[in-house]
């Protein structure tokens, strides 16, 4: 079965957003529905790739170009989270 169509359009954009430093919590509220809807489409990407993690998930997603090769670097993620309205992290000292 190829993976490519075995995810569907919201499983992708599910896959691409498992790539930032989101919680689930963030995944949902940058798409507007409840974390309980992105926790059954994780358990479905899961499902479908034959993975048990967030890492195996994206390893098998940027094997078959399902996730850009460049989502999730460090110097791409400031200017995405910035877009999805995340507060960039802070230190506290």
């Amino acid at each position: 079965m190829e993976t490519t169509h075995a995810l569907t359009r919201r499983e992708r954009v599910i896959l691409a957003h498992l790539a930032l430093p989101l919680t689930l919590n963030e995944i949902a509220a940058a798409l507007f529905v409840t974390r309980n809807t992105v926790k059954s489409q994780v358990r479905s990407i899961y499902q479908k790739l034959g993975v048990a993690d967030r890492e195996s998930a994206l390893s098998a997603g940027r094997a078959h170009g399902l996730v850009p090769a460049d989502l999730g670097l460090p110097e791409v993620e400031q200017s995405r989270r910035r877009l999805m309205g995340v507060p960039a992290q802070t230190s506290i000292r």
